[in-house]
Order: C-alpha cells, then sequence, then structure tokens
C-alpha cells in the first residue's frame, strides 16, 4: 500500500482513481509563507529519493521556505538511483546531503531552473521528459540519461500564466500518471511512446486541462 502526496487542486477524477487502486491519498498541507497558488504542492514540501515504489521520500522543513524565489524552491529537485538534477545554488543542502548518503555513486546534474521537478517528467532512473531546453541539454551532456524535449506551455496553473508538464505528474507504481488530459499536448503521442518504451503504461484524466499540481509523489507505507 502506497501513500499519494498530492494537491488538493487535483482533479477528484484523478484522486479517485489513485484511491480505487488501493492507495492512501494524502492531500499536502498549505503554508501561509508559500505563494498561494503552489502552497497545496508536493514537490515545494517534499523530494522523492529514487523511481521504486519503497524509495523514501525527503520531507524538508517547511520553516525554511518562504514566498519568493529561490526560498520557495529548496527541495524542488529530481532524485533518482543514478542522478540528483537541480540547481545546486538554490537547493536544501540537507537534501543534497541525503541524496548523496543514499546513492554514493550519484551524479549531480546542475542546471539553471530552480523548479526543477515542476518541469520533469520522471519516467525512470535515467529517462526523463521536459519542456525545458536548459535541463534538456544539461542531461544531454550526460551518459546514462536519456530526455525527450517536448513544446512549452500546454499545461495551466491557476495564479500564473502557465504551469509544467513535471508538475502535472507522477510515476505511482509502474504507472505514469497526468492530471488531465494529456491528448490535449501536441507531443502527446511521442509523450506515449517515450514512456512505453520503458515499460511503464500511461495514465491520465480525458476531458480535462493538464493542469499542473505540484506533481504526484508515491511513499510507501
Amino acid at each position: 500500500m502506497s501513500r499519494i502526496h498530492i494537491s488538493d487542486n487535483a482533479f477528484p477524477e484523478l484522486t479517485d482513481a489513485l484511491a480505487e487502486e488501493g492507495h492512501q491519498i494524502c492531500f499536502s498541507g498549505r503554508k501561509h509563507d508559500v505563494s498561494e497558488p503552489i502552497s497545496s504542492h508536493p514537490d515545494i514540501y517534499m523530494c522523492k529519493l529514487g523511481t521504486a515504489p519503497k524509495s523514501p521520500v525527503f520531507k524538508g522543513n517547511t520553516d525554511l521556505l518562504g514566498p519568493e524565489y529561490p526560498s520557495d524552491v529548496l527541495y524542488n529537485a529530481v532524485v533518482t538511483e543514478k542522478f540528483m538534477i537541480c540547481n545546486t545554488s538554490t537547493v536544501s543542502p540537507d537534501l543534497m546531503n541525503a541524496a548523496k548518503e543514499l546513492y554514493p555513486d550519484i551524479k549531480v546534474i546542475h542546471v539553471a531552473q530552480g523548479y526543477t521537478k515542476c518541469n520533469m517528467v520522471v519516467v525512470d532512473e535515467s529517462h526523463f521528459i521536459t519542456e525545458d531546453e536548459g535541463i534538456y541539454k544539461a542531461l544531454s551532456s550526460f551518459d546514462g540519461a536519456e530526455c525527450l524535449l517536448i513544446s512549452a506551455g500546454h499545461v495551466e496553473l491557476p495564479g500564473y500564466k502557465r504551469g509544467f508538464i513535471g508538475g502535472a505528474s507522477g510515476r505511482i507504481g509502474d504507472e505514469i500518471w497526468f492530471n488531465g488530459d494529456l491528448n490535449a499536448h501536441p507531443d502527446a503521442q511521442n509523450i506515449v511512446n517515450f514512456i512505453c518504451q520503458c515499460g511503464l503504461t500511461v495514465c491520465w484524466i480525458s476531458d480535462k486541462p493538464l493542469t499542473d499540481i505540484g506533481s504526484i509523489i508515491e511513499e510507501t507505507i
């Protein structure tokens, strides 16, 4: 059984589907010191250390967060069994240390984008999807990392001009879920093909706009 950390802004159809699969839904608590539109986003408060269902979840110190960038991106990073992808100047040293302690051979990849997890669909330990050209270029320079670059935009985030594809997604077991209809994205077929080639299933909520909810994070209970 898994606990699913998710925003209460997620579509009910998504949380209902995950609950029907036997998962426990855990809505992220809102913190007033963080900008209201992202105050319920899990990837502001925590970071999964790995891609397997049993990989631990690092819980950040919310007292250190603030409403302005970069004080809201301390824990907004991607950590897999092979790579830690983040802006090394804005990420929390505690998160960095936790990743290195768990995976001593991990390769740290610096990117300019502080909202790293928001901008990345984490498929498995070495396969990623992003619309951020800087992230794509950084990953392309590392052996063993494969990244699909997709068109920017096409994801909503109420309160901001737009959201990001990573924030609209999450891996649950062997499934990659999207909060909204992936078919609304012009690169939908490329996204599906890329994920399926990794042996995973793609799931989404039909007839709803793709919406950034700060990622979907699984934690084994």
